[in-house]
């Protein structure tokens, strides 16, 4: 007798969802194979082998990464800086992951750390902005973070009154933690399973990290981290001012060709320019203490642009007002690379 054989196989996989991380850990594999053969040239019943099963292990990785393009400018003795980071599950199973922070380790913008931050906090993004929100972001670990998943931490702190171009670094590490308990920061998943023997059914735990930025990890550990740093900004403000004037009018001539005689109008001008290139200008004022040949007559207005004396532009707002022998002008705010004028008339005693 002559027999003909032939196998297909039989995979069934349970409850897998698809992720890039892979296979969920703790999908049950199940796999047979099925038998055909003839006996004779005639086909005979099917022969179904036992089912091998397995389970997918735990390929626990994990990524953080500042947010950060540069060193995050801050001013001296302001609080509530912050620098922005993400954390994502690469692994193949949801977890918690818990967050810590430590200074000088190490700054990715090149810059050379020179002092620290107080008030130090990590919060994690509550609603999904990427944007520290006080009060809406208050969770202190990652919970329930599922696989290519990513989630934006963010460490808060105050600055005291450093100078110009100080550097505050700080490193975030983010520790696998065991998931399963929402709203409970899960138990630090501090080893792996690559000493012991593998079992079938069981779900081992591979720790598949990179090593990330600074000295508190390193590769295959559970954990992952990165950098970033506060730079502190002075302000420093170039803001210039340029008087100016024309004659309006005087009693002999009128408008026609004026001369400054006694009797005349004349018109101040003054320029104010913010060439500071990166900062507003703010509550700028300017006094004019005026000589006891000329006095105060009206016309006072401040506006945008260059000063043309001769015909002024209509006021932006600003206020310009005399009291005694001195004029106050008051500019307000004038922006980056702006130029505004004031304007207000005088008559020659």
């Amino acid at each position: 007798m002559k027999k003909i054989l032939t196998a297909t196989s039989i995979l069934v996989l349970g409850a897998i969802n698809g992720f890039s991380a892979g296979t969920t850990a703790g999908t049950q594999v199940d796999n047979s194979v099925t038998l055909n053969y003839k006996v004779s040239g005639t086909a005979q019943s099917a022969v179904v082998s036992n089912t091998a099963s397995f389970v997918v292990d735990n390929k626990i990785n994990l990524t953080v990464a500042h947010q950060d393009g540069s060193a995050v400018e801050v001013l001296p003795n302001s609080s509530g800086q912050v620098l922005t980071f993400s954390v994502t599950n690469t692994g193949n199973k949801v977890q918690d992951f818990i967050l810590s922070t430590v200074t000088n380790d190490s700054n990715p913008f090149g810059e050379s750390d020179n002092f620290d931050a107080t008030g130090i906090s990590i919060f994690v993004d509550a609603n999904g902005n990427n944007v520290y929100d006080s009060g809406t972001d208050t969770a202190s670990f990652i919970d329930e973070l599922s696989p290519d998943s990513s989630v934006s931490v963010f460490i808060v702190g105050d600055i005291g009154g450093q100078s110009n171009n100080d550097v505050s670094e700080h490193t975030l590490t983010a520790q696998v933690a065991q998931a399963g308990d929402s709203g409970t920061k899960g138990t630090a998943i501090t080893s792996d399973d690559s000493g012991v023997s593998d079992t079938a059914m069981g779900v081992e735990i591979v720790f598949a990290d990179g090593d990330g930025s600074g000295n508190t990890e390193s590769a295959n550990d559970g954990k992952h981290a990165d950098n970033s740093a506060f730079k502190v900004v002075v302000a420093t403000g170039d803001v210039t001012a340029t008087k100016g004037s024309c004659v309006v009018s005087d009693p002999v001539n009128g408008t026609n060709n004026p001369k400054r005689i006694p009797g005349a109008t004349v018109r101040y001008t003054v320029e104010v320019t913010n060439n500071s290139g990166a900062d507003e200008a703010t509550d700028v004022v300017v006094t004019d203490t005026l000589q006891g040949d000329i006095a105060y007559s009206g016309n006072g207005v401040i506006a945008d642009n260059a000063c043309n004396c001769i015909t002024p532009d209509a006021s932006n707002g600003g206020s310009v007002t005399p009291s005694g022998g001195d004029v106050t002008m008051d500019f307000g705010t004038v922006a980056t690379n702006a130029i505004e004028c004031a304007y207000f008339e005088v008559t020659i005693n």
